[in-house]
């Protein structure tokens, strides 16, 4: 808040880019690297059930995704401070409020379903735009180096990317009112879903994907796929754009339903050693 308070000047913009980049780094890397601490090292053998492809990257493909996923973090500190610094000079509007009364709760809610509706939408169109021939090769390559993903895949962007990936969020607080608590928790939200996409397990039930109901909300299993094959399965929180546009990928919702049998697969034979059936 104080920061927000500052008048402009190299003090006021230093403070606020510091305060941003720590953000984003403390918020990443602890949530990103315990996810991969549980699931990849720690309790590896116990949800291999759950596990999405049979195989795991080699170490350096990792090491790999955590220094990349420091570019981004620096772009993303970038594109808020030069928001910032524009908002302050005048040369952008800024509907950020501070004071939940000013609105009420129901409006809260409200700009928090308008702004991830919003990110879905751009998500989609922009990772279409970076699958084009033309700028495939010098923008999203670099994170489908992550054919098999760890949940340290889901910052590992090309800074050009990484622009793409942030800059959704500068028209939508200069033009929509949203409290800037709300709007915080989206950011938080939306890392929070990227981590788990890339997880490599899925955990939601057979028939999730073809579900007349939860067919239209995502899956690790779908963005999994998108990186196994990658010209398909476009969309982030739901499957709303990939199912109108035709760009999931014609097998998904049987490749999930069959990722999610090897869970049963898994319950059978621990129940058949449970009561003596097993060899």
């Amino acid at each position: 808040m104080a920061i927000n308070a500052c008048d402009f000047g190299w003090e006021c913009v230093r403070n606020f880019g510091l305060f941003q980049l720590s953000m984003n780094f403390i918020r990443y890397y602890p949530l990103a690297g315990l996810a991969f601490f549980i699931f990849w090292v720690w309790k590896k053998g116990y949800f291999e059930k759950y596990r999405i492809q049979k195989n795991f990257p080699k170490w350096e493909k990792v090491v790999y995704e955590i220094k990349q996923s420091a570019v981004t973090m620096v772009m993303f500190s970038l594109v808020a401070v030069i928001s910032f610094s524009l908002q302050k000079l005048g040369y952008l509007p800024r509907a950020l409020y501070f004071d939940i009364s000013e609105r009420g709760w129901a409006y809260a809610i409200l700009s928090y379903i308008l702004i991830t509706v919003w990110h879905e939408t751009w998500f989609y169109w922009a990772h279409r735009l970076m699958h084009h021939k033309k700028v495939y090769t010098f923008v999203h390559a670099i994170h489908h180096k992550s054919v098999n993903p760890s949940p340290l895949a889901a910052y590992n962007f090309h800074w050009a990317e990484a622009f793409l990936e942030a800059i959704y969020v500068v028209p939508f607080i200069s033009l929509v009112p949203i409290h800037f608590g709300v709007f915080i928790f989206h950011t938080f939200y939306a890392m929070i879903m990227n981590i788990w996409w890339h997880l490599g397990y899925e955990f939601f039930p057979k028939g999730w994907a073809s579900h007349p109901i939860t067919k239209w909300i995502n899956t690790s299993t779908h963005h999994n796929l998108h990186h196994q094959k990658f010209h398909g399965n476009y969309s982030l929180y739901f499957n709303f754009w990939d199912r109108i546009m035709g760009t999931n990928f014609p097998n998904y919702e049987t490749y999930f339903d069959e990722v999610a049998e090897k869970k049963e697969d898994y319950s059978k034979t621990d129940l058949a050693s449970q009561i003596g059936f097993a060899k």
